[in-house]
């Protein structure tokens, strides 16, 4: 049986790498009249006309065309977009001369046992936030409020989806359900959930635990009196447990845009944040369902506890991820250095040694037919790096599906064209995105299903500096073998951190 493959249409990103805006639409256009106001204003001496014709000119063609790059970073940009990367550095900089200090030591605890609001302070690159707890299927959760990116936002831990075990057939099967997920939250023009995020964190763990474990039951005083045949039975069993050197975990996080919809059903529901909260708990208990009807076995929503074991992991991945103890104000690190422009460093309290942290953004999905397991390279294949990926999924109804499909196709064949008639060779693999485009537009009309943005991420950990390099070369490698062409987002690692946090930002 022939193993079923998909098409990526051609990428235009919507993330922090993003395409030609509209800046750089109006830069242009004023270089052009600038250049011909000062030409008409010299036109009484030749030189000085086409000098001030053409010098505006070229100066906007090179600020939004000629890449170069700055010193410690190792990617190409051209100049209007490392401006605004170094804008937001120069900012970040300024506000914390760069190294963010977390005040949860220095703050205690209040008399009710509370931590007061400064304790709660959020590191360089994470937006303001106010965490309300929730209850959703008689478990707790927590639903995460950010008043600057205007949304909210909760999430579930899901058991592995095996997607790489399984036949290829049921392989089609599961993404065939994970599409009926996202059709039940696209189609629905009044859903206010209209972005779903998926995290895969792999993490070192620690495969002699489960041996000093029965070391300390051998010598503990419970265990002296216990007859031979039970701890030569449990000893049997230990040896069939099979142990692994790395630790997988599965998010899903589902983010609601704060509108005056998702207000007025807070406030029917509860005063203030808490309203908002309820209401939200809601839908994190409608993508629970889903998720079930999807094959997913979820393990439980994200408490306080989980959120903040994740968070605090994913800074400090020597705190263990399923220790679920530590309160709120420690989910951040003690310090986080942004200072060095390949990565930012992150440092524990108690801790003499930092962890070092860099992100790039997938900015070219496959252009060639790829299996459902397109990214097994990255999810298992690099069994000593410690990393997080997090997909991006935003939704939208078929018929603005389709539209955008009709326009990105529309682009595609002007481009070709002008490539022909400029006598150029048009690269084979935009013929092949581009026939993937209309076959993805074909589909969706004949489907009904809802359409989707896609943006990923990719963050790896290492304990030094030069470790980390060595695994951004193994990371980038892996990517290629993914079909995936990244880019390390240098000056901004602290922001772009984020966008694998479950809080399923990165998309304009």
């Amino acid at each position: 049986m022939s193993v079923r493959t998909y098409q990526f249409g051609k990428h235009r990103p919507t993330g922090l790498v993003g395409r030609r805006d509209l800046g750089e639409q109006v830069l242009l256009g004023a270089g052009a009249a600038l250049g011909v106001l000062l030409g008409y204003l010299f036109s009484g001496a030749t030189a000085l006309a086409v000098t001030g014709m053409a010098l505006p000119v070229l100066c906007a063609l090179a600020v939004v065309y000629a890449p170069y790059r700055p010193k410690g970073t190792s990617q190409r940009r051209t100049v209007y977009r490392w401006w605004r990367i170094t804008r937001y550095r120069r900012r970040a900089l300024r506000r914390t001369g760069g190294v963010w200090v977390s005040p949860a030591v220095e703050a205690g605890t209040g008399r009710d046992g509370r931590p007061p609001r400064a304790a709660l302070a959020e590191p360089e690159g994470i937006a303001g936030m106010t965490w309300v707890p929730v209850t959703v299927r008689g478990q707790d959760a927590v639903v995460v409020l950010q008043p600057e990116a205007g949304c909210v936002t909760a999430a579930l831990e899901v058991a592995s989806p095996g997607l790489g075990g399984k036949e290829a057939a049921e392989q089609t099967v599961a993404l065939e359900r994970w599409g009926e997920l996202l059709d039940a939250f696209g189609n629905a023009e009044e859903h206010p959930v209209k972005r779903i995020q998926v995290l895969a964190r792999q993490v070192k763990s620690d495969p002699y635990a489960h041996q000093r474990f029965l070391a300390q039951r051998d010598a503990s005083a419970a265990a002296s009196e216990a007859p031979q045949w039970l701890k030569d039975s449990y000893d049997v069993l230990a040896d069939a447990v099979s142990t692994s050197a790395e630790e997988h975990r599965y998010y899903l996080a589902l983010h609601a845009k704060f509108s005056r919809n998702l207000a007025s059903e807070g406030a029917a529901r509860a005063v203030g944040d808490e309203g908002v909260a309820a209401a939200t708990g809601t839908y994190l208990e409608e993508l629970w369902a889903r998720a079930e009807d999807a094959d997913l076995s979820v393990i439980a929503p994200l408490d306080e506890g989980r959120l903040t074991a994740f968070i605090r992991n994913s800074y400090d991945p020597d705190h263990a991820i399923w220790d679920t103890g530590l309160p709120r104000p420690h989910a951040f690190p003690r310090n986080v250095d942004v200072r060095d422009g390949a990565h930012f460093a992150a440092r524990a309290a108690g801790s003499a040694s930092c962890w070092y942290h860099a992100t790039a953004a997938v900015v070219g999905w496959p252009t060639t037919p790829v299996g459902p397991d397109f990214l097994s390279p990255l999810l298992i294949g690099m069994p000593d790096v410690i990393r997080t990926i997090a997909i991006t999924q935003e939704l939208e109804p078929n018929d603005r599906a389709v539209d955008r499909m009709l326009a990105e196709d529309t682009n595609n064949q002007a481009e070709m064209l002008r490539d022909r008639q400029r006598g150029k060779n048009i690269d084979p693999r935009d013929q092949i995105a581009a026939r993937a485009t209309g076959s993805r537009g074909m589909a969706l009309a004949s489907s009904g299903a809802a359409g989707a943005a896609v943006v990923g991420y990719l963050t790896v950990s290492s304990r030094t500096p030069e470790e980390l390099e060595r695994t951004k070369r193994t990371t980038a490698s892996r990517a290629r073998n993914a079909h995936l062409r990244i880019e390390w987002l240098d000056l901004e690692h602290a922001r772009a951190f984020a966008t694998t946090l479950p809080f399923a930002g990165g998309i304009k």
